[in-house]
């Protein structure tokens, strides 16, 4: 699973549902290669649950005391009061567990990944993990610290 180390709003808590607020984070992890890698610094928009919409890369809050998990959005179902959010990497496949929420929660869904001193939006590419073992993956990573950041 693809973690976020730190994830913290620039603007202040008070003023969180006042205006739009802007996160940001670190990647940990390989489950969401080769679109965010570990180390990647990632941007994030609150967002309604009940808006979010399959594709979107999203920071789901923590469980059980595991780190945030940054994952893409599969599917979503709204039921009135609450939504169920599906998802999964774009390397390790489907989450096991589906996420419940109420339909008016905000949650941070990934706006750029910082790559060359701006924020771009993330691509869309898939690679399943048996056809990406993880040497392959590490060294990609390597080229890619070394060419875009």
């Amino acid at each position: 699973m693809t973690s976020v180390r730190t994830l913290r709003t620039l603007s202040g808590l008070p003023e969180l549902y006042e205006k739009p607020v802007s996160l940001r984070g670190s990647v940990r992890g390989f489950s969401m290669w080769p679109n965010l890698i570990p180390g990647d610094l990632l941007k994030a928009q609150l967002l309604q649950v009940s808006r979010l919409r399959p594709g979107m890369i999203v920071v789901f809050p923590e469980q059980s005391g595991f780190h945030k998990i940054v994952h893409r959005v599969l599917s979503v179902r709204n039921f009135g009061e609450f939504s169920v959010v599906v998802s999964g990497g774009d390397r390790s496949g489907r989450d096991r567990n589906n996420g419940y929420f109420s339909a008016g929660e905000l949650i941070p869904v990934v706006a750029g990944v910082l790559r060359r001193g701006r924020y771009i939006t993330v691509s869309r590419v898939s690679i399943p993990v048996f056809v990406s073992p993880l040497f392959v993956v590490r060294n990609h990573c390597r080229i890619v610290r070394k060419l875009l950041w």
